[in-house]
């Protein structure tokens, strides 16, 4: 009974000052959108960083004075190797053909010039199941050692890259997150504040005719709670049309075709929505009980 006669104290408020509150409600829905807008770019950028490493494989190019014969036997001592997927052998033959094919028109510019001055190589690809970074550094390391191999290339660089990028971006958005969630909580509790100054009559009748402290402050807590709610809803239904329009706009471009796109996992969602609600209602609380002397 107490709690539908609260329910009904807050959704009377609501109605009579629509205005201030949607105007905060507002605010939230746009702080939480700017948030969750970055939190999605921080996610895919660290989901394309963990997928490019998966894919990541090793160059191993051998000695050109390398006999023939050797050839069969250096690959089969790097299947056996721990990790491996598969071993592609490429010839000088077969690069050279692959390097003509990369110049297209401007392939003349290798007339004259023999395929032997490639050296022969294997292309090595990862089990993804057990991709780990440094297990391709470790590997890349044994494998220089061997007598027959000349050089072993991988993407180590751009890896090492992409993961101090992605890492750096992800402390940018937990700490502008923490600013922008504490200032819509300031923003509701001013309001909230504010309400309370233009009801401060009728709330001295209240404790006059012997409301509690909690009896009093509950409907305020409430508007703050429906406040975050709705605020950071309405921020994700947005999101999520924004993350279907850039979907179809990535879908369509040649530039980042292959660039799969992927929207806020439901844990993120959640916390999302859970940090507005939380901090509109502590925000609030603060002010009543500075307000009320609790």
């Amino acid at each position: 009974m107490i709690s539908t006669i609260l329910m009904k104290r807050a959704l009377s408020d609501l109605r009579l000052r629509a205005g201030s509150h949607i105007m905060t409600g507002l605010v939230v829905c746009l702080t939480m959108l700017i948030l969750s807008f970055f939190l999605l770019v921080y996610y895919n950028a660290r989901a394309f960083v963990d997928r490019f490493g998966s894919e990541l494989g090793i160059i191993v190019f051998l000695k050109t004075d390398t006999p023939s014969n050797k050839i069969p036997e250096i690959y089969q001592r790097i299947s056996r190797l721990d990790g491996i997927q598969g071993v592609n052998y490429v010839s000088p033959e077969e690069a050279f053909k692959r390097l003509e094919r990369y110049l297209g028109e401007e392939k003349e510019i290798l007339q004259g010039v023999s395929p032997t001055f490639i050296p022969p190589s294997f292309e090595i690809a990862m089990d993804r199941a057990v991709f780990n970074l440094e297990h391709i550094k470790r590997l890349a390391a044994e494998l220089k050692r061997w007598p027959e191999v000349d050089k072993v290339q991988y993407g180590q660089d751009w890896i090492n890259r992409l993961q101090f990028f992605v890492s750096v971006a992800g402390k940018v958005v937990v700490m502008g997150g923490l600013l922008l969630l504490v200032s819509a909580a300031f923003v509701v509790s001013n309001t909230i504040k504010l309400t309370v100054y233009a009801r401060q009559e009728e709330l001295e009748i209240l404790r006059l005719v012997g409301a509690t402290n909690g009896f009093i402050e509950t409907p305020f807590l409430i508007e703050a709670f429906l406040q975050g709610l709705g605020g950071s809803l309405t921020a994700v239904v947005v999101l999520y049309g924004v993350y279907r329009y850039l979907l179809q706009a990535v879908s369509a471009s040649q530039l980042f075709r292959g660039v799969g796109l992927a929207f806020l996992p439901f844990s993120y969602v959640s916390v999302l929505i859970a940090a507005s609600v939380g901090l509109c209602v502590i925000g609030t609380a603060f002010a009543m009980r500075r307000f009320l002397r609790l």
